[in-house]
């Protein structure tokens, strides 16, 4: 779901911000209220902790501005792997919890990521630097990054949150942004497509997907989950690439590479990130690793 979500946004992303994210935001409310009045189930999410619903509306519904509004401020592709920095700000949000360590890996992880989307940019607008013109649009990516990958970790924390609290924090934002639609925007009449797009998106990613991640955090392992979801980053810019919203370059072909490398260190395990660099080094420097038997018999 993750993967052609991107491409929906780039389709839909004409109208205005409040308007669109209204429309998301309710769909993913939408079924989960279905949902939650088919079992009576509502009172287990009603009675949820004030800070709990303060939490939630930020991680989700702030991220989703972050990404939606700075898809609007800069190429789709260059905020969307800016964006898709979280799961290593999941890895060392989560490294941070009781129990829980974080180490170089992370850190190194991280910074490759950096490395790989600072290549895109650079090369894309043809400069050395990052140009100020999309500058806003990439500070939004990173906030939504932040708060997506922060609310992660807090989920992983407070696993006996219902994941159903996903669609009602989405309710609440859907509140929030008519409130500001119609005081600060002007209603456009979204054509039949854009409908359609923008409630597939809001059934699909920011409700069902949400919610399955939601699931996945709490119970799963978080640094397996932020490694392969990874690999829906590298199809979505296929995607893009494929229907034009995106042109092919290298400089793309290398910053999905270093980023997603990036996120798999990120996932390993101490010892494993010992072995894989001392692996790494032999093959770099050609030197030849001897079976034990045989280098206990040469001279």
């Amino acid at each position: 779901m993750w993967t052609v979500e991107p491409l929906l946004i780039s389709e839909v992303n004409s109208l205005p911000i409040f308007e669109l994210l209204f429309i998301i935001f309710f769909s993913s409310f939408a079924i989960t209220a279905i949902r939650l009045t088919i079992k009576r189930q509502w009172m287990n999410v009603l009675k949820q902790p004030l800070f709990i619903w303060v939490v939630g509306v930020m991680g989700i519904c702030l991220s989703d501005f972050a990404y939606i509004f700075g898809a609007q401020q800069a190429p789709i592709a260059h905020v969307d792997l800016i964006d898709y920095l979280w799961p290593c700000f999941v890895i060392g949000f989560s490294g941070m919890l009781p129990n829980e360590r974080i180490h170089f890996q992370h850190i190194f992880g991280a910074l490759l990521g950096l490395v790989g989307i600072y290549i895109l940019i650079a090369h894309d607008v043809g400069q050395d630097k990052i140009s100020t013109q999309y500058l806003f649009g990439y500070v939004l990516a990173i906030v939504g990054a932040l708060l997506w990958g922060g609310y992660s970790a807090f989920s992983r924390y407070h696993k006996a949150v219902p994941t159903e609290m996903i669609g009602i924090y989405c309710g609440v934002g859907a509140i929030i942004c008519l409130g500001l639609h119609l005081q600060f925007e002007t209603f456009v009449v979204p054509t039949t497509t854009e409908w359609v797009l923008a409630v597939v998106t809001g059934v699909s990613g920011a409700g069902i997907a949400y919610q399955l991640w939601d699931h996945g955090v709490k119970y799963g392992n978080i640094y397996i989950l932020s490694v392969v979801t990874y690999l829906a980053r590298l199809l979505a810019m296929l995607l893009l690439v494929m229907f034009g919203k995106e042109p092919f370059s290298m400089s793309l072909v290398i910053a999905c590479v270093l980023s997603s490398l990036g996120v798999f260190i990120s996932s390993m395990e101490s010892e494993r990130f010992k072995t894989f660099f001392r692996r790494l080094y032999r093959i770099t420097t050609f030197k030849k690793v001897l079976p034990k038997k045989e280098a206990l018999t040469s001279p």
